[in-house]
């Protein structure tokens, strides 16, 4: 009876320590944190989601909360940050890009030349984008009078928008439907022009009857439209374009404000390499330079005719493009920074082999890699997934370790100031915290630096998959846990 009693109270002892042992948990296993951790991982909207957080201090890498760390989820556009640094250590801040104007055959005595003109692109994501009109000016001008000034005043050929350096335009296979005919979802060319986006106007009258198509900037006279987008009681934009690249026909389907003269949504330029050729041809041919034949894009490189060089436009250095690819999140400027890195290893990047040249970049750096899988340079692609410790790795790498540090750090968004920042956290956080932030349908990501209330910095990463509220109150929620962490002491000495 005593033997029984004494094992009866060793597994009344085992069974406590183990409740004690447990409560000490969070549901990943992770060491319990402070109780603002729980209350944000127990709310209702996280009730079926997936959440991966980290809160490390940035220079000794010391762990102050973690939950789920290490599990794989979607990046959404927190993912520019692999490409913004990899292109920034691989390339340096001040690379360039070059768009090349040339010309092949012979300039006869009266100014016909018997020949073509080509536009080489360098892969440029910038060229002629409003974001850089100091910088650029008129690039089609530009052309035209160089042609001129080099004495051509006939052309029997044709201009060539010769997009080559990339190969045939691609995207990853991974991309949705509703995406690539929008502006987000624009190609990454050889030859890009006016961040390969174009607007288009409506018109619109009562709610429930169809709009009317009022025009295209630029000029795409050779772009059809299947329009059957309806007015609508809502003031939101919920008109999407359908149709894919190098495809002249389109179908744009939703609905857009009632009562409107005009309304504008942005689309994907589907062959930027020929807009570029074709505005040239019709600049020359307004300014009395006819041009014989119609103008081409090509993506293969044809040697043996001799080019001879008229002119070169230079982009800003990529400290520049990496700000807007980070304060604007560009998804162009991601995949085309993702295939020039991958073109110093290969003369024909493709995105299969891009994506593995940019892990590898992050292997050979320290990161351990597991558990990270890449479709894109952007996060458009929903195949994207990666971990907050991988965020964690990079953005201390890059604060701690670059030599482009001040780059990287100058183009993430700032709390209550800038970007998608602006209104996240207002004047409580100003100053104190950068990220850059990522979403798409059901995520919701944060990666960056905050400062807390004792000085200290640290590295913050929150990623939220499949959380069933608002938008706007899941950013509450996320809001309220950095302020938490700003105001949490966090047992640094």
């Amino acid at each position: 009876m005593k033997s029984r009693t004494i094992i009866l109270s060793v597994l009344l002892i085992l069974a406590l320590v183990i409740f004690v042992s447990s409560a000490g948990k969070n549901k990943a296993g992770d060491s319990a944190g402070p109780p603002f951790l729980s209350d944000f991982l127990e709310a209702d909207a996280l009730a079926h989601a997936s959440v991966g957080i980290s809160l490390v201090e940035l220079e000794s890498g010391k762990i102050l909360l973690s939950h789920n760390s290490s599990q794989s989820l979607i990046p959404a556009s927190v993912q520019k940050l692999l490409i913004a640094g990899a292109a920034l250590e691989s390339l340096g801040s001040d690379f360039t890009f070059e768009t090349q104007l040339s010309y092949d055959g012979t300039i006869d005595t009266d100014g016909t030349l018997h020949g073509n003109i080509i536009i080489v692109g360098g892969g440029d994501p910038a060229l002629a984008s409003p974001r850089f009109n100091d910088h650029y000016g008129d690039v089609i001008e530009k052309f035209a009078q160089a042609i001129a000034q080099a004495g051509i005043r006939k052309i029997e050929g044709k201009i060539f928008g010769d997009a080559s350096c990339f190969g045939q335009p691609q995207i990853a296979d991974t991309w949705i439907w509703e995406d690539i005919g929008n502006y987000y979802g624009a190609i990454a060319s050889g030859l890009n022009i006016y961040e390969n986006t174009y607007t288009l106007d409506f018109s619109t009258g009562e709610p429930g009857t169809l709009s009317k198509v009022l025009k295209t900037d630029p000029e795409l006279p050779f772009l059809k439209f299947e329009n059957q987008v309806t007015a609508s009681h809502e003031n939101a934009d919920k008109a999407y374009i359908y149709g894919s690249y190098l495809t002249n026909t389109r179908i744009v389907r939703g609905t857009i404000p009632a009562y409107r003269q005009s309304f504008t949504i942005k689309g994907a330029i589907p062959d930027p390499a020929f807009l570029t050729a074709w505005q040239l041809s019709q600049s020359l041919e307004k300014s009395g330079i006819p041009v014989g034949e119609d103008p081409e894009s090509i993506f293969e490189s044809t040697p043996g005719k001799e080019a001879h060089h008229l002119l070169s436009v230079f982009s800003p250095p990529l400290s520049d493009i990496i700000f807007h690819l980070n304060m604007k999140s560009i998804n162009l400027y991601a995949e085309s920074l993702l295939l020039q890195m991958a073109k110093t290893y290969s003369k024909n990047p493709n995105i299969d082999t891009a994506c593995a040249r940019l892990e590898n970049f992050w292997q050979e750096k320290g990161m351990d890699t597991g558990g990270l899988f890449l479709e894109d340079g952007s996060g458009l692609s929903r195949a994207n997934v990666l971990s907050a410790d991988h965020l964690v790795f990079l953005l201390r790498y890059m604060k701690n370790e670059s030599a482009f540090a001040d780059v990287f750090t100058k183009s993430l968004p700032e709390a209550g100031v800038s970007g998608s920042l602006k209104y996240f956290g207002d004047k409580e956080l100003s100053g104190k915290f950068m990220a850059k932030s990522g979403s798409m349908a059901r995520v919701m990501n944060y990666a960056g630096y905050l400062t807390n209330k004792q000085g200290h910095e640290l590295v913050v990463v929150i990623m939220v998959n499949n959380y069933t509220c608002e938008n706007t109150e899941m950013r509450g929620l996320i809001e309220n846990l950095v302020l938490e962490m700003a105001e949490w002491e966090a047992g640094i000495r």
